[in-house]
């Protein structure tokens, strides 16, 4: 075999579309692969990877495949390594137009001739100083565009790079349609004609993901561009490391726009989320912050805090043990001082504002990140792909055997019929649900072992301790429980979401992300609604009876949620953050070692697409992994906030990290991922919005129930009914204890606990006592009241529309002219049409001095063609309505 030699080409400077509609010149890496011994250029552009192992027992299965994508119009070259073999593939350019038709690619139409002006920026992209300017790019749209129809393909050539037609579509754009090829062709057997979506209905050995996952390939990438120059100007790659992937550049407006171009739609509407997310946690952080400050600078005048904190006063009261007293030792009132200051800190004056802060600042954000993800649907051109331009799921199609004709589009398509879909549906269902069971069950294990720890120690240990031992040690067992548990059920969930049979992309990611979602809600959840709405609740006199029962502290259960919380949600960032570093590097460098070793070449000569292989592989729950880490957390600084003021503020930092080591990761350690179109962030919108209404609800169930809230409210009031003055709560801790009577010592012992219920030497012994009720009516009172409120400012917030005027306005007049560009044709695009008609190899017969047959025909033939691009207009139109 000829030696080849890699050598990289200037970028021409081209006028086509993918440089103007795309608001930058897309600089991507042309590798020309030269036969030095002939000197003739063989391939000039590398839009897929595919690399197989040189002593594959599976060679014949690999030269048919890679035959058959010869005869479906893609160009290889093979590169052989020691071990392996690197096969190089382009889609020449009419190829690409061939499967942009039949996949509803849009290209442009018609270029914008409207009124220059430019979407509204957000007020933090206006931070002109912190933006680089080799990164600020315009935002207006400069071409209209439709889907590509070959019956007026005359309308799009205007807009063809004539120097260089290969570069007319961007490199992400020509990955995806490689991509439609390599996953939609046979290697069962040797093609004689092209069969891109055709084949036998029990043909299943199609596409190479299927090749992957049989182990016949062992990759399947697009390239990464080089880093530095190409024509004088810097690659994408180059701009997104120096301004995006290196931490220095935390406080730099992210460069979507060119996140974009290299990565595509689906990755660059995570990232734009991402941003706009953590730039709204600044509000909430400083309010959480001053809400925690405030707590911590006035509770050295808070009364209760004062007098359980006093030894001699109060806190010399003798409390009754925290389970069986033949376990549990009785203890003194001031031992929970330091839980009553933690309480006191997170459970002030201010925690109801801020709790209503967050719930408004939660539907405010829902509402502005839909008008600004309406903006880069515009922007980007994906408004209504998923509804018009999304296609099949290979897999759906090697999968399913029954057909049926398409009620809309009236053409035979892949059908699961109700019974067998609802059966699969049914049982994946059911594992759910048992995966959700066992959760709770190690929940009842950790619950089980707090009590067990608190009985283990000895009864002579301080009461301070054994609780501060009990709570951290549990919670630190809980998040293991929980990363493991995760662990297993991706691997799970994945396994269901495949045996579902899901039509589309779209579909099967929503299902995933469902499963996902509900698994990981009860994993990470449960225990904090444990403690915060069960923990210590005692519903009857019965209880005193029970031996096994644990309880809060007297300050409440407050400052455990808070501890809990904290550990949780602090310690899976500081986890996921090393493991999403640390464990790229590792695998990457191990992997490159290996390698080195086997081609016994200098790593630093190594070609790109060597250099790619080494790097880790792009997976389907890559990304997705990522949006349920974000979500996951935004439920913990919603649901939980009242708890825990400064969850904003530690989201906030870690998200700032978070951004630079995902930029990191899928920059520099993960193979360049298949640049896939999306129209929104998909089904996590919903889910972030059924948090911020479960959040209104949540928030105000533990100020109405867990706080001491309410029942300071009721005391200050029955206090000032009875002596006409306002109170400084004194007194409020014996308000809320109740007596009993124990052993200790052998002799009969007072004891306090926390409760309002008769004394044990009353007739009614233990039965809850009138104030009970009225702090009860008062919670029911006040959690009515506030989710009310909070719903009643929620309501006009959704008033906010959810596409801004300017953006609504750019998208009607874009419809129009659209139009007009389809419809008006001029007569020299007539008689282009006319030119266009015999490339479509119509046939067309000649008219003959004697066949006035052949002339009918000819007529008929022309009717015909006119017709057809009549109606391909007709398409296209309703495509931009």
């Amino acid at each position: 075999m000829n030696a080849l030699e890699s050598k990289i080409l200037p970028n021409s400077k081209d006028k086509a579309y993918s440089n103007l509609n795309d608001e930058m010149t897309p600089l991507r890496e042309t590798h020309v692969q030269t036969d030095t011994t002939n000197n003739r250029e063989i391939i000039d552009i590398i839009d897929f990877v595919l690399v197989y192992e040189k002593e594959n027992k599976q060679k014949e299965v690999i030269d048919t495949f890679l035959y058959n994508l010869l005869v479906n119009g893609l160009e290889t070259q093979e590169k052989q390594e020691e071990k392996q073999v690197f096969v190089l593939i382009k889609i020449p350019f009419e190829k690409c137009l061939e499967i942009a038709e039949k996949i509803k690619h849009k290209m442009p139409i018609e270029k914008n001739n409207l009124d220059r002006y430019d979407l509204p920026d957000s007020i933090w992209n206006r931070f002109e100083s912190l933006r680089p300017i080799e990164i600020v790019r315009e935002r207006k749209r400069r071409y209209f565009t439709a889907p590509y129809n070959s019956s007026i393909r005359y309308k799009f050539e205007k807009y063809f790079d004539k120097n260089n037609i290969d570069q007319t579509i961007p490199t992400k754009d020509r990955c995806l349609l490689a991509y439609e090829i390599l996953s939609r062709t046979t290697y069962s057997k040797r093609l004689e004609d092209p069969a891109i979506f055709s084949g036998n209905d029990n043909d299943r050995n199609i596409g190479i993901d299927r090749l992957i996952a049989q182990g016949i390939f062992e990759a399947c990438y697009p390239i990464h561009e080089d880093y530095g120059f190409v024509d004088e100007k810097k690659t994408n790659r180059q701009l997104l490391w120096e301004y995006w992937a290196r931490p220095k550049n935390w406080a730099i407006y992210q460069p979507i726009f060119i996140i974009r171009q290299y990565f595509g739609e689906k990755l660059a509407f995570y990232f734009s989320w991402l941003g706009f997310y953590t730039t709204w946690l600044v509000l909430p952080s400083i309010v959480g912050l001053l809400v925690f400050l405030y707590g911590a600078i006035t509770l050295v005048w808070d009364r209760p805090t004062n007098e359980i904190c006093d030894p001699s006063g109060m806190g010399n009261l003798t409390m009754c043990p925290l389970c069986d007293q033949m376990m549990c030792q009785s203890w003194k009132l001031s031992e929970s001082c330091f839980y009553s200051k933690i309480s006191y800190i997170v459970d002030n004056p201010f925690t109801v504002f801020f709790s209503v802060f967050m719930a408004v600042w939660t539907v405010l954000f829902i509402e502005f990140w839909k008008r600004e993800q309406s903006k880069l649907q515009f922007e980007w051109d994906v408004i209504d792909f998923e509804k018009k331009n999304e296609i099949l799921r290979p897999e759906f199609e090697l999968k399913v055997n029954t057909k049926r004709k398409n009620p809309i589009t009236g053409e035979e398509e892949p059908y699961v019929p109700f019974l067998k879909r609802f059966t699969r549906y049914f049982f994946s269902f059911s594992m759910v649900i048992l995966m959700i069971f066992l959760v709770v069950a190690l929940v009842i294990g950790v619950i089980a072992y707090r009590v067990s720890l608190i009985m283990a120690f000895p009864r002579e240990t301080d009461q301070t301790w054994i609780s501060l031992m009990t709570s951290v040690s549990a919670a630190c067992i809980n998040l293991f429980l929980i990363i493991i548990l995760s662990r297993f059920y991706s691997w799970l969930a994945v396994k269901l979401t495949d045996f579902e049979y899901h039509k589309t992309d779209s579909k099967y990611e929503n299902s995933l992300t469902i499963k996902m979602y509900l698994f990981q809600f009860v994993n990470f959840y449960a225990s904090i609604f444990y403690i915060a709405f069960f923990k210590g609740r005692k519903f009857s006199k019965k209880y005193f009876r029970k031996l096994f029962h644990e309880e809060c502290n007297q300050s409440g259960c407050l400052s455990e949620l808070c501890i809990q919380l904290a550990i949780i949600m602090i310690g899976k960032q500081i986890l996921n953050n090393i493991q999403e570093i640390i464990y790229p590097l590792a695998q990457n460098y191990w992997t490159r070692k290996i390698s080195h070793r086997c081609n016994k070449k200098d790593e630093k000569n190594q070609s790109r697409w060597i250099e790619d292989y080494n790097l880790m592989s792009w997976t389907n729950l890559t990304l997705f992994d990522e949006y349920l880490e974000m979500v996951i957390q935004y439920g913990f600084i919603t649901l939980f906030v009242v708890a825990f003021p400064l969850a904003p503020l530690f989201a906030f930092l870690n998200n700032i990290l978070e951004i630079r080591i995902d930029a990191f990761k899928v920059l520099t350690q993960l193979k360049r991922p298949l640049p896939k179109k999306a129209q929104d962030i998909g089904i996590w919108l919903p889910i972030l919005n059924t948090i911020s209404k479960l959040a209104v609800i949540t928030n105000g169930l533990i100020i109405a129930f867990t706080s001491e809230f309410i029942p300071k409210l009721v005391y200050r009031f029955i206090e000032f009914i009875e002596h006409e003055e306002v109170v400084n709560l004194e007194g409020y801790v014996n308000y809320t204890l109740s007596k009993n009577e124990i052993l200790i010592d052998g002799k009969m012992t007072v004891c306090y606990y926390r409760d309002f219920r008769e004394p044990y030497d009353s007739p009614d012994k233990f039965e809850f006592t009138k104030t009970y009720y009225y702090v009860l009516v008062a919670r029911l009172a006040f959690l009515v009241l506030f989710e009310h409120v909070v719903f009643l400012i929620v309501t006009v917030m959704h008033w906010i529309p959810d596409v801004p005027k300017l953006v609504q306005d750019q998208i009607e007049r874009e419809n129009l002219i659209t139009q007009k560009a389809l419809w008006e044709i001029k007569p020299e695009a007539k008689s282009q049409s006319f030119y266009n008609l015999n490339r479509f190899n119509l046939n067309l017969p000649r008219l003959s001095e004697s066949g006035q047959e052949s002339a009918t025909v000819h007529m008929v033939n022309i009717n015909e063609c006119t017709n057809e691009v009549n109606e391909a207009g007709k398409g296209i139109k309703t495509e931009r309505a």
